[in-house]
């Protein structure tokens, strides 16, 4: 394919003063139909276009549509990531345009391929979008946010692929269709007949169907032991409040709904709902909320005759002064015996909300962290071991916070042999947003990636438990609405005997995706490099 016949706009794609009509209808379409494609408005079929007018723009114009690209990012970004203002709005307008830098690389890298090498977008579009999806991922210490496979959590054919190669390989499945289309509308514009591209997006789309059928169809699902989910409602300004009769209100609410547990073989409390330390000698620093919270605690366990996982802030024991930064996000588990057992601390802390990077050489960024005392990554890879009322042994994982967002880290605690995998987390900073339904939607993708059972329990919402298929079994939610309500949610945790491709083997895909994206980049640029070279007259 050569670009001479296409319809090229020849306007400047880095001027704003003829910023062309057909770039405007771009930048709209798709930040429409790509904040339609995630939660809240949670209709992901529009996915499967939302980046066609963008890939049209890239493949109609002669040079790169930057500031159409950055306006896209802008867009997109900046409106689905607000609920970060909540917490911070310097973090919120940083993090969305550092992530628009990987839209306007990807658009760049995208038409420039488009003209080198003279092929179809769909052969080459795919892997430049995984790519950056995969470097966003990790880079910086990664934000795993706003994949397109996260669109398409509840169609459950489709996202099984996941088992093999990830989330990527939905997104991957998901821009090829995209690109199919894009390629579609350029044939057209160029007096060609659109029929084999279009028709090329539907036998490819097969592919995920089909496998999904297969897998939905044979995968063994087994019932696990039961959990209630205690989700108290505690708004984060009362969460906050450091106030000693509020702290034990807060605890007292959540030790009352654990009391109207049925029988059960593990009550789960969210991310640091257990105020005070709880892994320390209450009298190491003589303060009240201490001695209540372990004893309240300690109590409740023994009444219900059942294993207790809360969350809380724990204290390096080795230091004698709580003014140390030695602070962990931990999780503590308590036999039914009231006996404090196993404590996980968090191994991938968010930065700027947990640590804050650079402090020693930079202290007034210490005022950007909302835990003041500064928190300290875990070190260790724990798994809890627990019996059930029937005596059946199990190990689980407890994923805190953020840490169900990222795939490594959950593939590697069900390599370590996790039967199935809770979540606590506390999205009371982001109140009634979309952040509560996206997070729930990346967490499904993890489920399928392992084929392993995950259970949430979310202060504020959105607790449920999640099926190695991706299905949410259940959530709890009261008369429809399940942000910002309180209540108690049981069931059994499903599992799947065995480990997925992706849990053996990992990231290959995205990493195949990123190699060759570099591949394809380097050999133009590298082609252009030596006839530029051998064109120069000699010395």
């Amino acid at each position: 394919m050569t670009t001479e016949n296409l319809p090229q706009d020849k306007s400047d794609s880095l001027g704003w003063t003829h910023f062309p009509r057909k770039d405007i209808i771009a930048v709209v379409l798709t930040v429409l139909l790509l904040s339609l494609s995630y939660p809240k408005p949670d209709m992901g079929h529009f996915a499967w276009i939302a980046l066609v007018p963008w890939l049209v723009l890239i493949g109609s114009r002669e040079s790169p549509p930057v500031v159409a690209s950055f306006l896209i990012g802008t867009g997109f970004f900046v409106y689905n990531s607000s609920w970060l203002g909540y917490v911070t709005y310097a973090g919120w307008l940083g993090l969305s345009f550092y992530q628009v830098a990987y839209f306007v690389a990807f658009a760049v890298a995208g038409s420039f391929l488009y003209r080198a090498l003279g092929l179809p977008l769909f052969l080459f579009v795919p892997f430049l979008w995984v790519s950056q999806e995969y470097l966003r991922s990790f880079v910086l210490t990664g934000f795993p946010w706003f994949f397109l496979a996260h669109t398409q959590y509840s169609y459950l054919s489709i996202i099984q692929i996941a088992d093999i190669t990830g989330a990527y390989g939905v997104s991957f499945m998901v821009v090829i269709i995209n690109a199919c289309f894009a390629d579609a509308v350029l044939r057209w514009w160029n007096g060609k007949t659109p029929h084999m591209p279009v028709t090329l997006a539907f036998v490819i789309a097969l592919i995920p169907l089909s496998y999904g059928m297969f897998r939905l169809a044979s995968l063994g699902i087994e019932e696990g032991p039961r959990l209630s989910i205690v989700q108290g409602n505690i708004p984060l300004s009362v969460k906050m409040d450091e106030r000693l009769e509020q702290r034990k209100a807060n605890l007292n609410k959540y030790l009352s709904l654990s009391k109207g547990a049925g029988p059960t073989d593990l009550v789960v409390w969210p991310e640091t709902m257990a105020p005070g330390l709880l892994n320390i000698d209450p009298n190491l620093f003589g303060r009240e909320i201490d001695h209540f919270s372990q004893s309240s605690i300690t109590k409740l366990a023994e009444d219900l005759q059942t294993y207790l996982l809360v969350g809380g802030i724990a204290l390096d024991p080795d230091i004698k002064s709580d003014k140390d930064n030695t602070f962990f996000n931990s999780a503590f588990l308590y036999n039914p015996d009231g006996k404090l057992t196993e404590r996980y601390d968090k191994l991938h802390l968010v930065p700027f909300g947990e640590y804050t990077p650079l402090k020693e050489y930079f202290p007034f960024l210490k005022k950007m962290v909302p835990y003041q005392i500064g928190l300290s990554p875990g070190n260790d890879w724990h798994l809890f071991t627990f019996k059930t009322r029937d005596r059946k042994e199990y190990r689980f994982a407890a994923l805190i916070c953020y840490e169900d967002t990222v795939p490594p880290l959950v593939r590697r605690f069900k390599q370590l042999g996790a039967d199935f995998m809770i979540n606590i987390t506390n999205d009371a900073w982001f109140k009634d947003s979309a952040e509560l339904d996206q997070h729930l939607a990346i967490m499904v993708l993890r489920a399928v990636e392992n084929r392993v059972g995950i259970a949430r329990a979310a202060n504020t919402g959105i607790s449920a438990f999640v099926a190695p298929t991706g299905d949410i079994y259940t959530l709890l939610h009261n008369e429809g609405k399940r942000r910002e309500v309180e209540g108690i949610l049981e069931a059994n945790i499903l599992l799947s005997p065995g480990e997925s491709w992706y849990t053996a083997h990992g990231d290959i895909f995205a990493k195949i995706c990123l190699a060759i994206s570099f591949g394809l980049l380097l050999g133009p640029t590298l082609k252009r490099f030596l006839q530029a070279k051998t064109a120069l007259p000699p010395d």
